[in-house]
């Protein structure tokens, strides 16, 4: 072989193997995200987060509803088991106590003792849930029987029903 016949088997390997790594180089850097593929991605990242973030902020206000009906809940049930002593004096101050002790952020309780033996107690909400939840409640000690109404509006709450039965003709 003489030195003319390699000059151009040098170049044409030299060509190859410059052309290989150069489109090598080029696939690497086509392999990232195009600015419009990032966009619609934001973009629908957006929308979902304007979607899911409402519905979330609200389920922290019903949570905190929950909270002040299990309270009234408890403190009802508190009250008809002090009512079998039959002291009215003493559950009428064992529910204000409750009422001033269960007081939160975001309820405020106030009890009533009417006559009959039926004992009611209310919550409203405050800060977060100021006039979106009210719940009135009243239990019955000698028929056992109790009752939460609960209003999501700024209006009162339907009121409880703890009256005896009519008895069954």
């Amino acid at each position: 072989m003489t030195a003319s016949m390699l000059r151009p088997q040098l170049q044409a390997t030299v060509l190859r193997k410059l052309n290989a790594t150069s489109s090598h180089k080029k696939n690497l850097l086509q392999k990232g995200f195009t600015l419009v593929e990032l966009m619609i991605v934001i973009v629908i990242v957006g929308i979902l987060s304007a979607v899911a973030l409402p519905n979330f902020l609200n389920q922290t206000s019903k949570a905190k509803g929950t909270e002040c009906t299990a309270k009234l809940g408890a403190m009802l049930s508190q009250a008809g088991a002090e009512a079998l002593g039959g002291d009215d004096a003493g559950v009428s101050s064992a529910m204000e106590g409750i009422a001033a002790s269960n007081d939160s952020d975001f309820c405020t309780f106030t009890s009533n003792v009417y006559s009959g033996g039926i004992y009611t107690a209310s919550v409203e909400g405050a800060g977060d849930l100021d006039g979106k939840y009210n719940a009135n409640g009243c239990v019955n000690p000698d028929t056992g029987k109790k009752d939460i109404k609960i209003s999501t509006t700024a209006d009162a709450a339907t009121t409880a029903d703890c009256a005896a039965p009519a008895p069954a003709p």
